[in-house]
């Protein structure tokens, strides 16, 4: 059984704010629930979810609490701190996922794919991706970011696995990657200068991204093409938010 840490800190998409009027989208309604309770009841089907920490405004996570058997956790400053302040609460002793709140697509189905992937979980930290020719043919029209690598193009899902062993050291690296995400220059040199070259001319690998992400973050990792889009497809435009009204009814 795998814990799960939820983030649904809020989030700055200003055009959703104002079109939805709230201020967190994981508690914009879809046809009667939050968009959380989508996520929650993906997960509980997959029967191999064990304890769920949601890390959020509690105010708004306590209808939730009885009724998914959660534990809420208040939202922190940022995206390190909330996922710190929810492993603090859960300290898992083995793999455990992080998972976006804003995926109303995801499917039990996708998650216990994914996990099963992962086997024999050997390595500190997973993250699945999506090729664009899977993306477009389930959600056609929809615009996510993609990355052009040898192998394909690419975009990124929004769950990840994770071993807790090299997470302090992790955490640290993705704060101080967190606080240069407005300097493109000083995360360049981060980066380092042969790594951009190679992105910006497609010559990146995957095995090459793996490579670099190891040295950045002190952890062993490996990207996990899945066939599941619904595994990157979030809620960030109220383009986005029709096409879920749409797509769940």
């Amino acid at each position: 059984m795998f814990d799960v840490v939820i983030l649904a800190g809020g989030g700055k998409e200003k055009e959703l704010i104002e079109y939805t009027g709230l201020p967190n989208k994981a508690f914009i309604p879809i046809h009667g629930k939050p968009m959380l309770a989508y996520v929650l009841e993906a997960l509980k089907k997959t029967g191999e979810v064990g304890r769920i920490v949601v890390v959020g405004p509690v105010n708004e996570l306590a209808p939730l609490i009885e009724c998914y058997g959660i534990l809420a956790v208040p939202e922190a400053r940022n995206v390190p701190e909330n996922l710190r302040n929810g492993v603090a609460v859960l300290q898992p002793k083995a793999h455990f996922l992080i998972v976006a709140a804003d995926l109303p697509f995801l499917k039990a189905e996708a998650v216990s794919s994914f996990l099963e992937q992962c086997k024999p979980y050997e390595l500190d930290f997973y993250y699945p991706i999506v090729s664009k020719k899977d993306n477009e043919q389930r959600f056609p029209g929809v615009k996510r970011t993609y990355v052009k690598l040898r192998e394909g193009t690419f975009t990124g899902g929004n769950l990840f696995l994770l071993n807790p062993a090299g997470l302090n050291n992790a955490l640290s690296r993705l704060e101080q990657v967190f606080s240069l995400r407005k300097s493109p220059i000083k995360l360049a040199g981060l980066l380092g200068s042969k790594f951009i070259f190679r992105f910006i001319f497609r010559m990146l690998t995957l095995s090459e991204l793996e490579a670099r992400f190891s040295v950045l973050f002190a952890l062993s990792g490996k990207a996990v093409i899945t066939r599941f889009p619904e595994i990157g497809t979030d809620v960030d435009k109220p383009s986005d938010l029709e096409l879920a009204k749409r797509e769940l009814l």
